[in-house]
C-alpha cells in the first residue's frame, strides 16, 4: 500500500528519514560572528554562511541603548545619508546596512501610524 503525499503516514515517515537539527549542522549558532556590543546575539555566524532554510539572517536584537540612541536620531532626521549613517555605525558598533534597515523599518511603522490616525 503507498502512501498519500502528505498524509500524516508520509509525513511521518519522511521526518524519521530526516538528519536532526543538529546533527552535522554547520549553521549552528555559535559566538564566532558575534561583535562585542552589537546587542545581536541572534545573528548568523557571518555573511558567507546563511542561516536557516532559505539563508536569510536572524532578526537582531537591539539593546535597550541602541534603540534610545536610534529613537532619538530618528526625530531630528528621518532619512540618513550615508555620512550619517556610517558615523552612527561607527559610534553604536552596528554594521550600516543593521542602521539602514532600522531606519527603514521605522519609517513604516510611522507610516503606518499615522494611516490608523485618518
Amino acid at each position: 500500500m503507498t502512501k498519500a503525499p502528505f498524509s500524516v503516514e508520509w509525513l511521518s515517515q519522511s521526518s524519521q528519514t530526516l538528519k536532526s537539527p543538529t546533527e552535522g549542522s554547520p549553521h549552528r549558532a555559535s559566538s564566532a560572528g558575534h561583535r562585542p556590543g552589537s546587542g545581536s546575539s541572534l545573528e548568523c555566524p557571518g555573511p558567507e554562511e546563511p542561516c536557516g532554510r532559505g539563508g536569510r539572517r536572524l532578526r537582531t536584537a537591539f539593546s535597550a541603548e541602541q534603540i534610545s540612541t536610534l529613537e532619538s536620531s530618528f526625530q531630528r532626521q528621518q532619512y540618513l545619508g550615508a555620512a550619517e549613517r556610517r558615523q552612527l555605525a561607527g559610534r553604536m558598533r552596528l554594521s550600516e546596512v543593521q542602521i539602514k534597515t532600522w531606519f527603514q523599518n521605522r519609517r513604516m511603522k510611522l507610516k503606518r501610524q499615522l494611516q490608523e490616525l485618518r
